[in-house]
């Protein structure tokens, strides 16, 4: 009988594993990506229609005019990527102005928000909101 003296494992069983790892972190690293994104954006679309709200209900309701930005909610923490959110003809009109770190999320407010919104293209910088 023949004895073998292995222990251990070869290298290309090692490359193998690395690269199934590998595989799997790409993948979830982009799936991390995308639920961060739609996150901020789903943030983002609940402060507008907070803003809509006390635009309405400062302004004297539908009808009246005027612009409300985030300043009106208190003290208020912006979701990563989005500047600023202000609205104007009495909440009807959200604008959420989004910056560099924001790229990605406003065709994901477009596709939250549906035939609502205005502006949201790839690369935009600016998204409205119409509310009724």
């Amino acid at each position: 009988m023949k004895m073998t003296n292995e222990s251990g494992r070869s290298m290309v069983e090692m490359l193998g594993v690395l690269a199934i790892i590998g595989v799997l972190s790409i993948g979830g690293i982009a799936g991390y990506t995308l639920a961060m994104n739609r996150y901020r954006a789903n943030e983002a679309l609940n402060l507008a229609s907070q803003v809509a709200i006390v635009a309405r209900s400062a302004n004297g309701g539908a009808g009246a005019t005027g612009e409300v930005t985030t300043a009106a909610l208190g003290t208020v923490q912006l979701p990563t990527g989005v500047d600023s959110i202000s609205t104007s003809n009495a909440g009807s009109t959200v604008a959420i102005n989004l910056n560099n770190d924001g790229a990605g999320l406003a065709p994901i407010i477009a596709q939250l928000a549906g035939d609502r919104t205005t502006g949201c293209a790839t690369g935009a910088n600016n998204c409205q909101i119409s509310f009724s």
